[in-house]
């Protein structure tokens, strides 16, 4: 597990600790972490499509190079 799986993991378990709800099935948790995580750039009237189109790129660039 490298060091960004690793902080991914820990945020996820943050969020829910701060919510105070179960972290039960790790598909739904990321998915709700996710969902989270649009409503800043929502709030600060950012393009949440174009943001979610660059952070798909850039994981795709990260995992070309870790290959």
């Amino acid at each position: 597990m490298n060091s960004r799986t690793q902080i991914a993991e820990t945020v996820l378990v943050v969020n829910y600790r701060l919510k105070r709800e179960p972290l039960e099935c790790m598909e739904t948790s990321i998915i709700d972490l996710m969902t989270d995580l649009l409503h800043l750039p929502h709030k600060e009237d950012l393009d949440r499509v174009t943001l979610s189109k660059m952070v798909q790129i850039h994981f795709e660039a990260e995992v070309r190079q870790a290959a």
